[in-house]
């Protein structure tokens, strides 16, 4: 769908992917070096080094979930969680 998507004009490869991954629900498509999974990644696991270049975080990424159902739970997790997780309080702020 990826491939298909991509053949009509003015659809990139980003657009394309998260177009199939919402139109399939099927998120080892997704983008993964995007950046609203390093953003949600950074904040449901906040003492985590995550690397800042897209590239290597989508790397990395594939490294921690090597397999595409393990792809897609890890970045639905993300996507979904991440949305709600608290940042800890600046010290001497509540």
């Amino acid at each position: 769908m990826v491939k298909a998507l991509q053949e009509v004009s003015g659809i990139g490869p980003w657009t394309a992917a998260c177009a199939a991954a919402d139109f399939t629900g099927d998120y080892s498509v997704y983008p993964h070096g995007d950046l609203a999974v390093r953003t949600w990644a950074r904040k449901a696991a906040p003492t985590a080094l995550l690397p800042d270049d897209p590239r290597e975080f989508e790397t990395a990424w594939g490294r921690w979930a090597p397999d595409r159902p393990q792809l897609h739970a890890l970045t639905t997790h993300t996507l979904a969680w991440g949305i709600h997780a608290r940042q800890p309080p600046v010290s001497g702020r509540p």
